[in-house]
């Protein structure tokens, strides 16, 4: 909209004239100066009134405009506050806002509803009022230090879904968003399917050991008509492979429902690490693979609180995965890198590569990438990999490109 200036340019004209009028009646005396200066005068005082009376109804006609518009702003202020408050309100996501100092900024009643009774939520009020669990707490102040975590938290009758993101406030404080789900029935089905699992792969055992039992038989009977040999063979080695597949199922579902416990023991890296590679050269030897380590300085000496049996398969999945993708002649590396309060364990192979559409999936279980799938094996190794690291209180994670090999990296604490 157009406005008229609040204060326009004065009117010279007007002014040059009442002054003009004003010098004639004061300078030329009168009668002659009243009938000269008199008109001009009051011609110009007219002129110069009139722009004035403009002038105020300009202003008001601003003051006007400011007024409706002060309005209108103030009514779109209060229709997006009832809008967030109404999203807040209906969304069945629990929300809760902790300002700079761990204070409850902001929450839901989702949030309010999840968290039950068991959690002051009240706005101004103290994260541990909120929550009490060591781990919890732990997940949010790495929160406060930049880092987006996830993590699950039971709350009977609930198990909730965790999720903190940082950010920096409108003053720049920094402030930690906390996201809850509920994943109760998720985590049922997921509880029954690992009971399914584990009680077939436990009852296949007994068939697939008779089958190994009778054509071992036949074999070394004598019996068998020409040619049925090779026939038998395949069978061994069909049998073989459901072995291994069964016993990677037990494994990972022992350790999914949290059957397997881990028994730490100090173990000395520098020790730890010769006796695994050793145990991998019947492995690499054949494809002609050198198998490297690369210690930091003095982390040889290291002792470290850890489950070695546990460690052992951790890494032992990983190295032979390595030598099964990497071309013959190449050279296969592990990498230990001390970065307090972690030990950084690295698998670093010269294989085909891991697209990033693979990458995303890689961990889980049964799934194998485009450029792996001629490779034999089970597609349970790293899903067994990402379970122990995480039952070891750590994580693993996958950077590879196509054509330019992959590289594990296993975070484990220092202390078991």
């Amino acid at each position: 909209m157009k406005r008229t200036p609040l204060l326009p340019a004065p009117p010279l004209a007007a002014l040059a004239l009442a002054l003009l009028g004003a010098w004639m009646v004061f300078f030329l005396g009168q009668p002659l100066g009243l009938i000269l200066g008199g008109p001009c005068f009051l011609t110009g005082a007219g002129l110069l009134l009139r722009q004035g009376f403009l002038q105020l109804g300009s202003a008001a006609q601003v003051k006007s405009e400011l007024e409706s518009e002060n309005l209108s702003l103030k009514d779109r202020s209060r229709h997006e506050d009832r809008l967030r408050q109404g999203i807040l309100v209906h969304l069945r996501e629990g929300l809760v806002l902790l300002g700079p100092g761990k204070e409850i900024r902001l929450y839901n009643p989702a949030a309010q509803l999840l968290l039950s009774s068991s959690s002051r939520l009240t706005l101004g009020g103290s994260l541990h009022g909120l929550f009490r669990e060591p781990e919890t707490l732990r997940h949010i102040d790495r929160a406060f230090q930049g880092e987006v975590t996830e993590w699950t938290l039971r709350r009977d009758p609930r198990v909730l879904r965790l999720r903190a993101v940082p950010f920096e406030s409108e003053d720049g404080d920094p402030s930690v968003l906390l996201t809850l789900d509920d994943i109760t029935h998720q985590e049922a089905l997921e509880t029954t399917r690992q009971k399914f699992i584990s009680n077939a792969s436990h009852e296949l055992k007994t068939p697939v050991t008779s089958i190994r039992i009778a054509t071992e038989n036949l074999m070394d009977g004598g019996s068998v008509a020409p040619g049925g040999e090779g026939n038998l063979k395949a069978i061994l080695r069909s049998v073989d492979r459901m072995t291994m597949l069964l016993n990677d199922i037990s494994e990972l579902s022992r350790i999914e429902t949290g059957a397997l416990r881990l028994e730490p023991m100090p173990i000395q890296i520098g020790v730890f690490v010769p006796q695994l590679l050793d145990e991998l050269r019947h492995q690499a030897e054949p494809r002609n693979i050198t198998l490297k380590t690369l210690v930091e300085p003095g982390l040889e000496r290291t002792v470290i609180e850890v489950d070695s049996l546990r460690l052992h398969q951790l890494l032992e999945n990983l190295l032979s995965n390595a030598i099964k993708f990497s071309p013959v002649g190449s050279e296969v590396t592990l990498r230990l890198q001390r970065r307090d309060p972690w030990i950084l364990w690295i698998v670093q192979d010269s294989g085909p590569g891991i697209a990033d559409s693979d990458a995303k999936r890689i961990f889980e279980r049964f799934y194998r990438a485009a450029s792996t799938r001629g490779v034999p094996g089970t597609g349970l190794g790293l899903a067994i990999v990402k379970h122990l690291a995480l039952l070891m209180g750590g994580e693993v994670s996958l950077q590879s490109e196509l054509g330019r090999g992959a590289t594990f990296t296993v975070k484990l604490p220092l202390q078991g």
